[in-house]
């Protein structure tokens, strides 16, 4: 899920210019290697919880940035921005949840 999430967030600030490729956006908005996409794709790995925060940071403040605009697209972009925001939240959050029920189970069953 954490990597449909980013790829999400990557092709929506594609579409607003933010970024201009995925390297870009891999060390500007998650603040990791130019491979970073393509090594969870190929691993099969879950995004780092930092990596999401770093990226639910920046949206965030660009998001308080473009509402404060008087025009119509960037506060259209504030909204985009809050709301991928928060899917990076929530994804950190399902992570979490997900890592103290596994060791919850396990401890349980011993």
């Amino acid at each position: 899920m954490g990597l449909q999430v980013l790829q999400e967030i990557r092709d929506q600030l594609k579409q607003c210019r933010a970024v201009s490729s995925e390297r870009e956006f891999c060390e500007q908005w998650l603040g990791k290697s130019e491979c970073y996409m393509r090594t969870l794709k190929y691993g099969e790995l879950t995004p780092s919880a930092d990596a999401l925060m770093t990226c639910a940071s920046k949206l965030s403040w660009y998001a308080g940035e473009l509402a404060n605009s008087t025009q119509a697209h960037h506060r259209h972009w504030a909204e985009v921005f809050e709301r991928l925001r928060m899917q990076c939240v929530n994804t950190v959050e399902l992570q979490a949840q997900h890592n103290w029920q596994s060791r919850s189970k396990g401890s349980a069953a011993e």
